[in-house]
């Protein structure tokens, strides 16, 4: 294989990989103005030539080797690009992010084969897809041999690719000194895409970037809390939070959870939340926002500090005992370097293959805890469920909801698909937790801990099965209710229960604690972007995140902001709308993302 044989081979795969992008312009959809429809033309060419550019210097090094290298390097380059593109293309599709370091760190890391759990018919088609992939990159490689085109084309038609590749770049950093949301948008849809930007250049001799209205501000000194907390601790209940992983909120109800809706009806001190939402659409933001009580972005900050909420600080100065039972991995995501930090002989894991058995792991050791602890102590117990992440239940379990999917291949779903077999299978997941939580209301209560304990119990985020017919399915894709509204109980002893139906948020959480349990009287703005779980005053916005994006919910708009400076709007089934939240709930919301820096 010579250099003439590279250069076809290589753009024969750019011609692949240009088809390949269109993808996730079926799923993001196209601009119709005419900008957005240039820079798409020239934005798809010129990022593929980049990856392009790459191989071909790859394969021109190997060359120096020897041809049949050459040869077999195209074909093993060309396959690994093809099934990295692939691949992306589908977590672009069922997600709406690209595969990224931290996704990468987080599927290969310690509780990669917790959170990631696929059925073997979904291995089998991905390896055939790899093969294919392989398959076609040779193909490719004998067409490259065959063709007759020399030196002249090939300087064409690289003067081309050169021209649209800095076409690409010229209107991007244009769009990025005019502000052009049709053009800036886009950067987002396809993966690794690095396009030119001149505003710093152009800043530096006279020339002023008009202004992003809603620029997100810079990072800056932690100043979390803004103030000490000054608290007079007086009964010091024992506190009990429970979490459900991806408990969505429309499965709260007597037939699916019949020993969780009893506790609550049963009991006079019971509160339930019934519009209550996340922090975010996935477990880092949703758990993150639920202890510390501000926006996800500060994540980075405090876990490089290992600087634990204000909540854990207090328990901890006022002699709690900690007990944090989770079922999934704590340390990855990494919360033993920011929510459970400075805890001793922190419990990292569950034992179990499956999650239904690492939920009742951590389940019996928490009620071996409760035996066990120091009684002249108040206890903060942390439990958190996993099945229904993974819709998992035991083998023997007796079904209430049928039929039910046997697996969920997401390499053969659509939006055409019909999602009733796997609600059923989700709705049996959640009624199986419901069964262990129906042991521990009865070991509480066997136990004279009833009286005492204020429990909570929530979820971190939802769960989308295909109910927008959007072929989303699961969470940490979109910000609509399935994956952001979540269920929200209370049982306060001593306190006149009731259906609370005003909108409340995660960030609401801590300051309910820290007032009404750990006598910390000072104002939520010391600590918090929330407010008193018990305060009816209407909340005007809130805000959510996922793992890429940000979005600010007033009322049901939704306006998703991005890392480019772009910014969609929907409503709260996540149909694009052309009304935006207000300038107003826009503006206070993104200075929340600077208030707890210096």
């Amino acid at each position: 294989m010579n250099l003439k044989h590279i250069f076809w081979f290589c753009f024969l795969e750019f011609l692949l990989w240009c088809l390949l992008s269109l993808a996730y312009f079926g799923v993001s959809g196209f601009y119709p103005s005419w900008t957005g429809g240039l820079f798409t033309a020239l934005f798809i060419p010129g990022n593929a030539f980049m990856f392009a550019v790459g191989l071909f210097v790859l394969l021109a090094l190997l060359r120096l080797i020897g041809p049949k290298t050459a040869l077999w390097g195209a074909v093993g380059l060309g396959g690994a690009f093809n099934v990295a593109l692939s691949l992306d293309v589908f977590v672009y599709t069922q997600y709406r992010f690209h595969i990224s370091l931290s996704m990468l760190q987080l599927f290969f890391g310690p509780a990669g084969r917790e959170i990631f759990v696929f059925p073997a018919s979904m291995w089998v088609l991905f390896g055939l897809a790899v093969c294919l992939m392989w398959g076609l990159s040779a193909g490719l490689a004998v067409l490259a041999r065959k063709t007759p085109w020399g030196g002249k084309t090939i300087g064409a038609v690289a003067c081309i690719l050169l021209l649209v590749w800095g076409g690409y770049n010229a209107m991007y950093a244009w769009a990025k000194f005019m502000l052009v949301p049709s053009v800036l948008t886009q950067v987002t849809y396809l993966p690794w895409a690095q396009p030119l930007s001149l505003n710093r250049r152009l800043r530096k001799m006279g020339f002023e970037p008009k202004s992003q209205p809603y620029e997100t501000p810079r990072a800056g000194t932690l100043n979390y809390p803004r103030n000490p907390l000054q608290c007079t601790p007086a009964a010091r209940p024992n506190i009990l939070l429970i979490l459900i992983d991806s408990w969505r909120a429309d499965s709260f109800t007597p037939q699916v959870m019949p020993h969780t809706y009893a506790a609550y009806r049963q009991s006079p001190y019971a509160f339930y939340f019934t519009d209550h939402l996340a922090g975010g659409n996935a477990t880092e933001a949703g758990v993150f926002s639920l202890f510390y009580s501000i926006p996800y972005a500060y994540w980075d900050s405090l876990t490089g500090a290992k600087r634990r909420p204000v909540l854990m600080q207090q328990l901890a100065e006022q002699g709690y005992q900690f007990a944090i039972y989770a079922s999934a991995r704590i340390n990855s995501p990494a919360f033993n370097k920011n929510v459970f930090a400075q805890i001793d002989n922190l419990r990292i894991a569950s034992k179990g293959t499956t999650k239904p058995e690492r939920d009742e792991n951590a389940q019996e050791e928490f009620l071996q805890f409760l035996d066990q602890r120091d009684k002249s102590r108040p206890f903060f117990g942390f439990l958190f469920y996993d099945s229904a992440h993974g819709q998992e239940f035991p083998p023997d379990y007796a079904t209430p909801f049928t039929p039910y999917g046997d697996e969920m291949n997401y390499l053969l779903l659509t939006k055409n698909t019909d999602p009733t077999p796997y609600m059923n299978r989700y709705k049996n997941s959640v009624h199986y937790i419901d069964s262990l939580l129906g042991q521990v209301f009865a070991a509480l209560k066997q136990r004279g801990l009833e009286e005492n304990t204020l429990v909570l119990l929530t979820g971190d985020h939802g769960q989308e099965i295909n109910d927008t017919r959007h072929n989303f399915w699961g969470h940490n894709s979109n910000f609509a209710k399935y994956q952001t509204h979540v269920p929200l109980l209370v049982w306060w002893p001593g306190k006149a229960g009731g259906e609370k139906t005003y909108r409340t948020a995660h960030y609401d959480v801590v300051p309910f604690l820290l007032r009404h349990a750990l006598g910390c009287p000072n104002p939520t703005y010391d600590y918090s972007i929330g407010r008193d779980l018990m305060d009816p005053t209407p909340r005007p916005w809130t805000i959510i995140s996922s793992y890429t994006n940000k979005a600010v919910r007033e009322g049901d708009k939704i306006s998703v902001l991005n890392n480019y400076g772009g910014m969609t709007s929907y409503d709260e089934n996540f149909t694009p709308s052309d009304t935006p939240v207000s300038a107003n709930a826009l503006g206070q919301s993104l200075k929340e993302f600077s208030r707890f820096y210096k």
